[in-house]
């Protein structure tokens, strides 16, 4: 038995993706534009991707025996969710890999984040979030509510209502005020932009 408080880790290292060989090259572009990455080390068999200070965030492995899974019955990571600093910053990003061929399939006010969700050419999906807080203890304590307990999953954002808001200098702590729509309890029963991701061959 481990004695005194368990060794939590520092930070996230890095993750790793798998794909097949035929996505490869798709999946390279499409996680450098995403990411706004650089291309580290690239071979016939992996790719190394840096966006921040640590020396590679990303790798993506093709290997001819990897399958294509179904990302929305299996079981598997669900997402991974990567943190904006405001809602400008929010909007500039959609706008910048809408322009690449790049868009959410799912804006949401979670209530403690305001996100935009993505899924890459495998299906993987990816979230971007501006925390709606100004510290994690607020947003747990929100997570505590009643209007939590009801509605754990949003409120879907209109993507033009929200550029239309933040453009025009409205305060964002105003902007991420999650609006009261009652009991939501599954993910996409009322979703605006879910689209299934594409299927892979």
């Amino acid at each position: 038995m481990a004695s005194g408080k368990l060794v939590s880790p520092s930070s996230i290292g890095h993750f790793g993706i798998r794909t097949t060989p035929d996505k490869f090259d798709a999946m390279v572009e499409w996680h450098l534009n995403f990411f706004g990455g650089q291309l580290i080390l690239r071979n016939k068999h992996a790719a190394f991707i840096a966006f921040d200070e640590e020396h590679h965030r990303l790798v993506i492995v093709a290997d001819p025996k990897h399958t294509v899974n179904n990302k929305q019955t299996g079981t598997g990571v669900y997402h991974i969710a990567f943190t904006l600093d405001s809602l400008a910053d929010l909007v500039t990003s959609y706008e910048q890999k809408k322009a690449l061929g790049i868009e959410p399939h799912w804006p949401v006010n979670h209530g403690m984040s305001t996100s935009m969700y993505y899924f890459d050419p495998d299906g993987n999906e990816f979230e971007l979030q501006v925390d709606n807080f100004k510290t994690a203890d607020e947003a747990r304590r929100f997570m505590e509510t009643e209007e939590y307990a009801r509605n754990p999953i949003g409120v879907d954002i209109v993507v033009e209502d929200l550029i239309s808001r933040v453009k025009s200098g409205e305060d964002e702590e105003n902007i991420k005020k999650r609006p009261e729509i009652g009991q939501r309890l599954s993910r996409w029963e009322n979703s605006i932009y879910f689209k299934e991701p594409v299927a892979s061959n």
